[in-house]
């Protein structure tokens, strides 16, 4: 069976704690990407006079709360060493005196990046070597996806390729049916792979603990038989990196929170510019 890595969603409407008469149930909270120990997660909540909310992580370890930032709906937040989490969505209503809070809880077994490497053939510029860390754990299993570059892939100028980070990809990338090269039936930890074409590639790695069910997956963007071409590790962005400084409508105007259905070209504080439109 195909495993589509990037379908791998939690939704999760999980009330821990509610005060007052109000009507919560309209209210969602999910998990929409996670690479590593990197975490996005995203609500349906908007701000008015009565409403408002914030995000919060809690260690189990540390038995501390820390406050993550609100990005119009969304944030992120990078865990920075194993053990159990919670991130909670607080919703408070002014008018009505009342409050609840919604969790996930994250358990993070794997620490830094997943050990993806690849290598080149020396004679032979289409032919790869792929390889993922062992584990050494029986809960943990290795895939692999392929995808051929699309027309925004091919459209970019070498510097905007090279540079282009993994949350760029995630968002502008089509993830066509018909530009997957190959994908994992099964668990794989090594892969030999022998292209027919040259040209720019996605590889997506990823380990899943079958255990926790959790999975960490990383891009590695590919060049084959190009000058790019070489031995390769694919290091982990940090959210922290990777600060919004700036929501932007089409027209130039900043805005504190993005507005459903509405394209919004967002700054990051690395310099990149990214149009984003919230669905929900």
């Amino acid at each position: 069976m195909k495993r589509y890595i990037l379908g791998l969603l939690t939704l999760v409407s999980l009330s821990v704690s509610a005060k007052g008469g109000c009507d919560f149930s309209g209210i969602t909270f999910k998990t929409i990407n996670q690479q590593s120990n990197s975490f996005y997660f995203q609500t349906n909540m908007h701000m008015d006079s009565c409403w408002y909310y914030t995000f919060t992580a809690y260690s189990f370890t540390n038995k501390e709360e820390y406050k993550l930032d609100n990005n119009g709906g969304w944030t992120g937040v990078t865990f920075n060493q194993k053990g159990k989490y919670e991130v909670r969505l607080n919703v408070f209503n002014e008018c009505e005196k009342c409050d609840t809070t919604f969790t996930i809880d994250v358990d993070i077994t794997i620490f830094n990046d997943i050990g993806f490497k690849y290598k080149v053939g020396a004679k032979n510029c289409k032919y790869y070597q792929f390889e993922m860390m062992d584990k050494k754990d029986s809960c943990y299993e290795y895939y692999y996806q392929l995808y051929k570059g699309d027309d925004w892939v091919n459209g970019l100028s070498d510097k905007e390729w090279k540079e282009a980070s993994d949350s760029l990809l995630y968002f502008d990338y089509s993830f066509d049916d018909n530009l997957l090269m190959y994908y994992s039936k099964e668990s794989e930890r090594t892969l030999t792979h022998e292209f027919t074409d040259t040209g720019r590639y996605l590889m997506i790695s990823m380990v899943y603990n079958k255990c926790t069910q959790i999975d960490t997956w990383a891009f590695e963007k590919l060049d084959v038989c190009t000058k790019f071409n070489t031995l390769s590790t694919k290091p982990i962005i940090p959210i922290e990196e990777q600060r919004i400084v700036g929501i932007y409508d089409l027209m130039g105007r900043l805005h504190d929170e993005m507005e459903v259905g509405i394209i919004y070209v967002v700054l990051y504080s690395d310099g990149r510019r990214m149009k984003v439109m919230r669905t929900q």
